[in-house]
């Protein structure tokens, strides 16, 4: 043991265990001491569910080897222990909730970012005002939802009510990214002081960061069902509207009239054909393929629903396969 060097991701992972949900009593304790003596936290506490939850995100990094252990998914990991209380079932537990939220902890971060921007077009559609307003405070990067969308509000609401969130957003009742209505959910809530008070990224920046703890769950979730629901009736009419299928044309088939055999002098026809006029009399010019008309007004509004909007309508869980993954992360390490 005296030549074992931790990796980054163990040594990550026992840092982060230390700092995480410490104010729950299941892990507020500091009775045990630590049973590594090398360890760089050797002299810092700890207690015997601390340590579970330690080897168990060692086990994860040894498990998924593609990944490994990223900042975040201690806590993640937590609720699902403190509820089991058994390292097995909390393991396995913990596994199957890592399949659909790999993509939060890509090395190249494109889950996350994909995830923002797809709130970023969900918003554009709902509430173009609000959107407008964040447009000109420089903020519609989202990037003050980062942290929501990587831990599922983890940090936004009581730990009761993040526990009761995390089940209902399990069952994929409505869609399997519903947390993304979750999200604006909360966005329209403030809605008001947004665009009343908030005119810079730092100042959006600010006031959501501060939402910590404050969020009522159960109006949170009923407001975010009825987003999705008019956002289902929003789509429902783009589609009638711009995608209706046309009734064939019919065309009437004439039979072709016969041109009058008609004969000009060839001063006629010189004549014509000098001052550019045509030998029937016109000017010689073309008319117009085109009716001078002016382009209509909705084709220049057209709302487009893009394929991750309807994503949103979808209730299966995307699961990233290892080979995406290793792609990922090699992108990352770039």
């Amino acid at each position: 043991m005296a030549n074992y060097k931790p990796s980054l991701g163990v040594l990550n992972s026992e840092k982060d265990v230390h700092r995480t949900d410490r104010h729950i009593p299941l892990f507020a304790g500091e009775d045990t001491p630590h049973p590594d003596p090398d360890s760089p936290f050797a002299e810092t506490g700890t207690n015997v569910h601390l340590e579970q939850m330690k080897d168990m995100l060692l086990t994860y990094n040894e498990y998924n080897t593609e990944l490994g252990y990223v900042q975040g998914m201690s806590d993640l990991l937590s609720p699902i222990y403190a509820v089991m209380q058994d390292d097995a079932i909390a393991f396995w537990g913990f596994v199957g909730f890592m399949n659909r939220m790999e993509r939060n902890f890509l090395r190249d971060q494109s889950g996350m970012r994909q995830q923002l921007l797809t709130l970023d077009q969900l918003l554009q559609l709902m509430d173009p005002k609000l959107y407008l307003h964040l447009q000109k405070a420089e903020s519609t990067n989202f990037f003050f939802f980062f942290r929501m969308l990587l831990v599922w509000f983890k940090r936004e609401f009581e730990w009761v009510d993040c526990l009761r969130l995390w089940e209902a957003l399990w069952t994929d009742h409505l869609s399997s990214n519903f947390h993304i209505f979750v999200a604006l959910a909360i966005l329209e809530k403030h809605r008001d002081v947004i665009m009343a008070h908030l005119h810079h990224f730092d100042e959006v920046l600010k006031y959501v960061n501060e939402l910590s703890n404050t969020i009522d769950l159960i109006p949170t979730l009923s407001r975010a069902e009825a987003l999705f629901h008019r956002f289902e009736k929003k789509v429902e009419a783009i589609d009638k509207k711009y995608n209706f299928p046309q009734a064939p044309v019919r065309q009437r088939t004439t039979r072709p009239t016969p041109q009058a055999n008609t004969t000009t002098s060839p001063a006629r026809d010189s004549s014509a054909t000098a001052t550019g006029a045509s030998p029937s009399g016109g000017t010689g010019a073309k008319p117009s393929s085109t009716p001078n008309t002016k382009p209509d007004s909705e084709a220049t509004s057209v709302q487009i629903i893009t394929p991750d909007l309807r994503k949103l309508l979808s209730r299966e869980v995307e699961v990233m396969d290892a080979k995406e993954v290793r792609q990922h992360t090699l992108l990352g390490a770039k």
